[in-house]
């Protein structure tokens, strides 16, 4: 939001949230009655589910809900005490109006249509009443469907709510997507108007961004109960000052301007443009190595984390520099190496790992022997008392594990083991230890022992 302040000359920028708490110092919290007028602020970030939730409150008679001066919502006709429903819901879509033809950003949970029967005066109520649309477009099915979920990810990392997605990825409950084939949304794409940087697990657009009235409507997937409050209204803050710092993507600067000689400025256009690819190249040696940086820092991730997100990354890692080569799903690897095919699971536990990376295994190893294949070994991964030193960890997994993992024939071996045989692989990459490395974790009916292959500072 730095560089949009800058910009604005250090005035704030104001944004308002209604339907759902935002957990940001900057931001202003109300319900869709109680709140100032959208207008008022430079952005909106509404949730649809709480608005629908407080019209219907009012209703029903649920609840009694008041204006920003204190008047009476009533499910009726205004008059001098009271304010009708309807009356309120057509107020705010033009206060939403005026908001984005000032360049505003509206920022929307997004979820299915809804309609309002029940609303006094109102026959055409909905979910959406307060979101105007681009030209052609209406935010309901075919273009605007139900659907939930809880797999995300981000499409485009160059746009500002990929900070958001990866916030919540790990806690997502997605309840509405677009379908981008539609020939609408087709139309919207072309011209820029329309970008997916979100998508489900399925493929399907879960986060969009459309160009509406001079200003940007950002549909974003609902977070999780499990979502970090604080990383929510930090990204959600962040990601609407670097949209608000940005012209809309229809805004450009018409072709004439380029007929204005104004004098110095070609002059000026060439040394900007150079600096620039200075900087640029500059850029790139950098985030190189900040990328090599942090990828060699993350093999420290398997001697404290758990999880697909948290500890997979960093055993794939080690296990790559041992030698092997992994593939299949990111979730459910397999490695391969002289000759060999091991299928991969990784636990972590702050107490000792249990039976659960065994379950998962044996689904893997069953499925692969009823489809005909060979049958393949197993390893697992474990890095039980996580946020102990390993040096003192006493009992990694359960013995139970070690039964099971002879019984069936795969191979067990500990975070700590793995990464002193990563570090060696580092040290020294054609190590003649590392074959046998490979061949004990690929072959070996129950817990792997290292002992003797590696140097006794590496372990």
């Amino acid at each position: 939001m730095q560089s949009y302040e800058r910009q604005k000359c250090g005035a704030r920028v104001r944004i308002l949230s209604v339907g759902r708490a935002v957990a940001h110092q900057s931001v202003d919290n109300y319900s869709v009655f109680a709140a100032p007028a959208f207008s008022d602020y430079d952005a909106l970030v509404i949730d649809p589910g709480g608005v629908y939730e407080a019209v219907e409150d009012v209703v029903a008679g649920r609840a009694e809900h008041r204006t920003y001066s204190d008047l009476a919502i009533v499910n009726g006709q205004t008059t001098g005490d009271a304010i009708a429903v309807a009356d309120v819901l057509r107020r705010r879509h033009d206060e939403t109006t005026r908001l984005l033809e000032r360049g505003g950003v509206v920022v929307v949970f997004a979820y299915p249509q809804a309609t309002h029967p029940g609303v006094h005066g109102f026959a055409g109520a909905d979910r959406y009443a307060f979101l105007p649309a681009p030209a052609g477009v209406a935010w309901m099915p075919p273009l605007l469907q139900w659907a939930e979920g809880q797999s995300v990810a981000v499409a485009d990392h160059a746009h500002p709510f990929a900070r958001y997605i990866d916030a919540v990825r790990d806690s997502v409950r997605y309840r509405a997507v677009f379908e981008d084939r539609t020939p609408a949304f087709a139309t919207l794409a072309g011209n820029g108007s329309a970008n997916v940087f979100a998508r489900t697990g399925g493929g399907s657009a879960a986060g969009v961004e459309f160009a509406t009235l001079g200003g940007r409507v950002v549909f974003i997937p609902v977070p999780g109960p499990y979502a970090s409050v604080t990383d929510i209204g930090s990204s959600i803050v962040g990601a609407i000052g670097d949209l608000l710092a940005t012209p809309p993507a229809d805004d450009t600067e018409p072709y004439w301007l380029s007929n204005d000689a104004l004098p110095g400025l070609p002059e000026l256009v060439t040394a900007a443009e150079t600096a620039r690819e200075v900087a640029d190249r500059a850029e790139e040696r950098a985030r190189s190595a900040t990328l090599d940086r942090d990828n060699l820092a993350s093999l420290r991730a398997v001697l404290w984390r758990e999880g697909p997100h948290g500890l997979l990354p960093g055993v794939l890692r080690c296990c790559e520099l041992i030698g092997f080569r992994a593939a299949g799903d990111e979730r459910a690897p397999i490695l391969y190496a002289d000759g060999l095919q091991v299928l991969l699971e990784a636990e972590g536990s702050r107490e000792a790992v249990g039976m659960a990376p065994h379950y998962r295994l044996r689904a893997r190893l069953d499925a692969m022997i009823a489809g005909g294949g060979a049958a393949p070994r197993g390893l697992i991964v474990a890095n039980g008392q996580r946020q102990d030193d390993p040096s003192r960890r006493e009992v990694e997994y359960i013995d139970a594990l070690r039964v099971a993992s002879e019984a069936t024939r795969y191979a067990v071996v500990t975070a700590s083991d793995l990464y002193a045989a990563a570090r060696l692989a580092l040290a020294t990459p054609d190590a003649p230890a590392l074959s046998e490395v490979r061949q004990r974790l690929a072959t070996t009916d129950g817990i792997v022992s290292l002992e003797g292959l590696l140097p006794p500072t590496e372990s």
